[in-house]
């Protein structure tokens, strides 16, 4: 661990700390600098709010840079810098990149790393047809892109010119159950299948739904659906109509879903597309096998070695397939354990740490 007066300064830069998947894989990477290696991380948003500020705001400086359009970034971002003065800004989703981007041009000896979580070609937020011409020529400036996963990598150099060198992948950071919850729960699991995750089209909550519809005769499992968004009132009317309704529990958001992730058997990702799959290792620390759609590199990636079963996407008649035959399965809950092992986030923040 680095002494404090020696520590580097790192700013991560997100656009809020609202529920996401790249949201809290930063706040797992934070602390994990901090604790692991004495880094002083500082959080910066364009605005202060989400369902995860207050625990950011417990163990790091959370900047509200009051910013309610993309342009007006650079100066907010300028302005805050030459106050703080980080050593290495890390910078999340492609328009506050390419604001990074301006920062560093006007900032020469800042270290810039740009952290890539999504599918270029899968992603509304950042169209192709936009992403290409101005990563192409904005990215060079930073000195690393950090990809969630094969599939990021691969993505974004099929979609720019002239960043391949600069691709690093680094797989999410992903915070391990306490051991404790884990081994209270061992032996109490039933045949519930979890799902887990917000509740948006590209998830495709429905398929499982769906699937589990034509295997509920054969099998005592049930559903559990942990997370909310505008995809749960259809799924609630669906129920109904399948007349499941004693069969599929919604627990809502979950800041912490350990603690009902644990108690499960089977853990079910349906997404259409997904660039690493943080859910899938939660999955695996609590011992749970996993069924998922073949929906990104990442996934294959985190179950290489046969630690789940992958299914064609938007396939329901092969999820309730794999579902029936994992349950029926062995289940060896010290190896799914072990194979998640790799994304500590001590491992990862080390190797983030290399390129700062």
């Amino acid at each position: 661990m680095a002494s404090g007066g020696d520590a580097r300064r790192v700013a991560i830069l997100l656009p809020s700390l609202r529920y996401g998947g790249a949201e809290r894989v930063a706040l797992t990477l934070a602390k994990a600098l901090r604790d692991e290696l004495g880094m002083q991380v500082e959080f910066l948003l364009m605005r202060a709010e989400g369902e995860f500020l207050r625990e950011a705001s417990d163990g790091f400086e959370v900047v509200d840079l009051r910013c309610d359009r993309t342009w007006k970034l650079p100066g907010r971002l300028l302005s805050r810098m030459r106050r703080s003065r980080p050593d290495v800004l890390l910078s999340s989703f492609w328009k506050l990149n390419l604001c990074a981007c301006v920062a560093k041009a006007l900032r020469p000896s800042l270290r810039l790393l740009l952290w890539e979580h999504s599918l270029i070609g899968k992603s509304a937020n950042s169209p192709v047809a936009l992403f290409a011409p101005t990563a192409s020529a904005a990215y060079r400036i930073a000195h690393a892109v950090i990809c969630v996963s094969t599939g990021v990598r691969d993505d974004i150099a099929r979609h720019s010119r002239g960043l391949r060198r600069r691709l690093v992948v680094i797989p999410n950071p992903i915070q391990p159950p306490d051991p404790g919850l884990v081994a209270s729960v061992a032996g109490m699991a039933g045949d519930t299948i979890a799902w887990v995750g917000r509740m948006a089209p590209a998830k495709n909550p429905g398929l499982l739904l769906e699937a589990f519809a034509m295997i509920a005769a054969r099998c005592d499992g049930s559903l559990l659906y942990i997370g909310d968004g505008g995809e749960r009132a259809a799924l609630e009317r669906r129920v109904a109509e399948l007349g499941l309704g004693e069969r599929v529990r919604f627990a809502g958001y979950q800041a912490d879903p350990y603690p009902l992730l644990a108690g499960c058997r089977l853990l079910a990702v349906t997404s259409d597309h997904e660039g690493f799959g943080n859910v899938l290792v939660e999955a695996m620390y609590c011992g749970l096998r996993v069924v998922s759609t073949d929906c990104g590199a990442g996934v294959r990636e985190i179950l290489a070695g046969g630690r789940g079963t992958i299914v064609p996407v938007g396939d329901a008649v092969a999820l309730a397939d794999a579902i029936r035959r994992e349950l029926d399965a062995p289940a060896d809950k010290a190896a799914q354990r072990e194979s998640a092992r790799r994304f500590l986030p001590a491992m990862v923040a080390r190797r983030f740490a290399e390129l700062m």
